[in-house]
């Protein structure tokens, strides 16, 4: 937060393949003052060029996707210079999972079910680190 106004407009995107948790979290970020869409799941070089040509700020990336692992999908994302902040969603919590999270380029590494304040405070505060334009 800059003085006492959180950042609002930031551009979010939300890769989940459980529908619901993914509506859930992008009308969140929508209620927070944010845009966010959701990526539809198809290949990892697919999703990344989507993520990519959105452009985000923020993204929101479950790791265990069907069929598709989402470290992979942060790894074409760094590769193609994606500096979007990466939040990895997901139900493993363990040393070696945040590890292995870290080493594919995700910044954050958050645990299932999501803090909704957690969300709501990142939110006013790491886009500014991301963007130039802010």
């Amino acid at each position: 937060m800059v003085g006492s106004v959180p950042w609002t407009g930031g551009r979010t995107i939300v890769v989940d393949d459980n529908a619901a948790a993914a509506a859930m979290l992008a009308e969140f970020l929508r209620l927070i003052g944010h845009d966010s869409e959701i990526v539809p799941i198809t290949t990892v070089r697919d999703m990344a060029d989507d993520i990519l040509a959105r452009a985000p700020d923020v993204a929101f990336v479950d790791i265990s996707l069907a069929g598709i692992d989402g470290r992979e999908i942060a790894a074409t994302l760094r590769a193609s210079g994606c500096n979007a902040h990466l939040v990895a969603i997901t139900g493993f919590g363990r040393p070696e999972d945040m590890q292995s999270t870290r080493d594919a380029g995700f910044d954050e590494h958050w645990t299932k079910p999501l803090d909704i304040d957690r969300v709501e405070r990142f939110m006013a505060t790491a886009p500014r680190r991301v963007r130039a334009d802010v």
